[in-house]
């Protein structure tokens, strides 16, 4: 599909909003290095923004999911679409990022098609489902990996990768104002903060959010001044959270039931400003830990959904930093199923309230180690470079 007398064309394909911010920053970076290229996309307000040609809203693909009974139609209606308009636009290739379900399904028709395809921020194999990497391996023509760790796996089955770091990194916000914070939310200021985050799904709230709010008593034994922050994602509908959180507070008994603020869009503040966190595994322990804040993971599942997950994982440990630093000795504790509990929440927050412990020194020094591993650049910048490459050869 190339051709020696036009611009380079490429196609790009996102499912979700952070996928949509990252496409954006990787077209504004393409054309700062050929600003003639020709670019047309699946995706949101951030790539309408910087005039690329939408040729359908990902907003739904989203909300619908592709494996609801309405999202299963919806998507393979989409995906004919792309192919058609795909056979008038005649990319050169076609750049799919995250959005794993959907995009390795497009992946296999495009490469029928004998269009080239690359993938920035690829299924996380190395967590779950270990027979995708079998398809990327069929159907993606080079990989743009966001960890280290993940280069040496592709290629260990031969699929042509580049690591081109995390797009957290540069794009992180600076750290809030602790005092600022503190008086918005009407909390004492020096005294430590406990910040919880137990998850943007509804599956993760029915089952971190409880054991979170009954360790605080135990807690607050140890820190009877400490201010307790729960982080509620914008992704969760108010009634369903507010309803949750009530009956996991309502669970502890009145005499010790802790005070508890709820913050909403603020994330990366709480991050910044908490002494300790306890949260759901998942991307924001990779941002605790370029905020320097000592962390507790948690995660429950179904335990059969548990069981299933634990056969497909490739690695021991579920928390980024953990995966990042050292798997055989965790810097991070990491309670799952039956040992996200209240008392061992309590009793592995607790040594984080002290900088002169080992748990807490162990972590600052894993966290450094990330921070020093992951500063390669500007990631949307390096994936920019390697397409405009790739495109040429």
């Amino acid at each position: 599909m190339t051709s020696t007398d036009r611009p380079n064309r490429l196609f790009i394909l996102t499912g979700d909003y952070s996928g949509d911010m990252h496409a954006a920053n990787v077209v504004k970076a393409l054309r700062e290095l050929q600003p003639d290229i020709e670019l047309a996309a699946v995706g949101g307000k951030h790539l309408q923004e910087t005039g690329v040609q939408l040729i359908s809203d990902q907003s739904k693909m989203g909300r619908v999911g592709f494996g609801s009974v309405l999202g299963a139609p919806y998507h393979y209606f989409l995906g004919r679409r792309i192919l058609q308009f795909l056979e008038e636009f005649r990319p050169d290739a076609v750049l799919l990022i995250d959005y794993g379900v959907f995009n390795l399904y497009m992946a296999k028709q495009l490469k029928k098609r004998g269009i080239k395809v690359f993938y920035f921020i690829p299924p996380q194999v190395w967590a779950t489902r270990k027979g995708r990497i079998r398809q990327i391996k069929a159907f993606v023509d080079h990989v743009f990996c966001i960890f280290p760790f993940e280069e040496k796996l592709y290629q260990s089955h031969g699929i042509p990768v580049t690591h081109v770091g995390h797009p957290l990194v540069g794009q992180l916000p600076l750290p809030a104002n602790r005092e600022e914070f503190c008086r918005e939310h009407g909390l004492k200021q020096n005294v430590p903060i406990v910040g919880l985050f137990p998850g943007s799904r509804k599956m993760e709230i029915d089952y971190l959010l409880k054991p979170m709010i009954a360790s605080l008593p135990t807690i607050q034994r140890e820190e009877p001044y400490a201010e307790f922050v729960v982080a509620k994602a914008g992704s969760l509908d108010d009634a369903f959270f507010l309803k949750r959180l009530n009956e996991a507070l309502q669970s502890v008994p009145h005499y010790h039931r802790p005070k508890v603020t709820v913050v909403e869009h603020q994330n990366h503040a709480l991050l910044s400003v908490a002494d300790v966190v306890v949260l759901a595994s998942g991307t924001v322990t990779l941002e605790a830990a370029l905020y320097r804040t000592p962390m507790v993971i948690i995660y429950k599942l179904h335990p059969l959904v548990y069981e299933l997950a634990i056969r497909l994982a490739y690695l021991p440990c579920i928390g980024l930093p953990n995966i990042l630093t050292d798997m055989k000795h965790p810097v991070v504790t990491e309670l799952l199923q039956d040992d996200a509990n209240p008392q061992a929440i309590a009793q592995a927050v607790k040594p984080l309230f002290d900088a002169t412990t080992p748990q807490w020194i162990r972590q600052k020094s894993g966290f450094d180690k990330i921070r020093r591993d992951m500063a390669v650049g500007d990631a949307p910048a390096n994936v920019a470079r390697a397409l405009i490459d790739l495109l040429g050869s």
